[in-house]
């Protein structure tokens, strides 16, 4: 949980509350190194009955070095449902890079979400 506290953005009490009721559901993937977290993410099936990455977050010092890829790649394995989707902010563009390196594709835009930094939604076929 100390991971948890230094969680930084707008949305940082959202962000805490839905990862404690992802912990306690058991939809988390922690990705450590030599005892220190590296990454973490939570998939769960609340988005239409899909698989869904709802958070997907990679610690600065492991950005770059495969621990985002591996995390999506054990979230596609385990996913139940035919197609997978994720979503990330116009402006992380680090994401997105992950996302298309990984053949997700762009189904949709919502906007307001996060005033002026629009949300990106992808998708990727798996079966």
């Amino acid at each position: 949980m100390t991971q948890i506290a230094n969680i930084h953005g707008r949305n940082k009490r959202a962000t805490i509350a839905a990862l404690k009721k992802s912990l306690k559901l058991h939809e988390c993937i922690v990705a450590e190194s030599k005892g220190r977290i590296m990454g973490y993410g939570c998939m769960n099936y609340a988005f239409f009955g899909r698989g869904f990455v709802s958070i997907l977050y990679v610690a600065k010092a492991a950005r770059r070095r495969g621990t985002g890829n591996r995390l999506l790649a054990a979230f596609e394995a385990e996913c139940r449902s035919e197609r997978i989707f994720t979503s990330t902010n116009l402006s992380n563009l680090l994401m997105q890079s992950l996302l298309n390196s990984r053949s997700y594709r762009l189904s949709g835009v919502v906007q307001d979400l996060d005033p002026g930094d629009p949300e990106l939604f992808y998708s990727k076929q798996l079966r």
